[in-house]
């Protein structure tokens, strides 16, 4: 291992990367610091030099990751595009591009899908980011899919916040569904995902 690098900045990002990748992989629970501590290339003086130790490491992480990523993914998607059905449909079509871009043994699942659905109750101070995230991307959609009803782009029966939930659960699921059933089930998934938008369109 290397000894302590001179550039902090650069060894809290190897750091932060290296932990994202075992995080993924294995999940915030049974993720395991020496892994990191060998893959980021530094001893584990220097990572517990710029973390307390693994809760604040998984903290720091999720503070720092996700709510760009869901940015990135959902929410300026939903924000640029006039329509939230086609915002979504393209959305689903992106994640469907991403998840067949990297072969099925390399797939894992997007930090958002990951931290959800492996954090509980229990898992203070990740269960408040968690909380923070889903809200957050819950109520970006609700809110799409309300001003589309306003706007007549989206039909004015369906109840925005319960079509949030759905929404969400289909983005999550099919991440989960494909790593353990394979790639074949994401063309059906696909239609069938976009189909279920289009009724949600005004008759």
């Amino acid at each position: 291992m290397s000894s302590r690098s001179k550039n902090p900045v650069a060894t809290r990002a190897k750091i932060l990367q290296s932990a994202h990748e075992e995080f993924i992989r294995y999940g915030l629970h049974a993720a395991r610091l020496n892994a990191i501590v060998e893959n980021a290339g530094i001893t584990k003086g220097s990572l517990f030099h710029h973390f307390d130790g693994k809760e604040d490491l998984v903290t720091q992480w999720l503070q720092e990751t996700l709510p760009p990523l869901l940015d990135e993914l959902w929410l300026s998607p939903l924000g640029t595009h006039d329509n939230p059905l086609d915002a979504i449909q393209k959305i689903f079509r992106e994640q469907i591009r991403r998840i067949e871009s990297v072969p099925l043994n390399e797939f894992f699942a997007s930090p958002l899908v990951t931290v959800i659905a492996s954090i509980d109750r229990k898992d203070e101070p990740w269960h408040k980011i968690r909380e923070e995230i889903q809200v957050l991307w819950h109520r970006a959609v609700a809110e799409a899919l309300a001003k589309g009803q306003k706007q007549k782009k989206v039909h004015s029966a369906i109840v925005a916040a319960e079509e949030a939930s759905f929404i969400i659960s289909l983005s999550m699921g099919i991440e989960l569904q494909a790593k353990a059933q394979g790639y074949s089930i994401l063309p059906g998934w696909l239609r069938s995902a976009l189909a279920y938008l289009d009724t949600l369109r005004p008759a």
